[in-house]
């Protein structure tokens, strides 16, 4: 099964469990952020298509991933 691209909206907040607010206020700043870069963020249609190697921005900035220590 190959791996998608880009994400959507809906699967972005499904996939980093953050609010439609957080997501709002994310993508004003990456916009800025990417401009230069359109093929990492661009909108179609109404919908925000975000690819999969800056997914890693929108994730909870105090999420931090832990390491499991026997």
């Amino acid at each position: 099964m190959q791996q998608k691209t880009y994400y959507e909206f809906k699967e972005v907040l499904e996939l980093t469990n953050i609010s439609e607010r957080t997501f709002r206020y994310r993508i004003k700043e990456l916009k800025e952020k990417y401009k230069n870069n359109p093929e990492l963020l661009y909108k179609k249609q109404h919908s925000w298509r975000i690819h999969q190697s800056i997914l890693v921005e929108f994730n909870p900035k105090y999420n931090i991933t832990k390491t499991n220590k026997n």
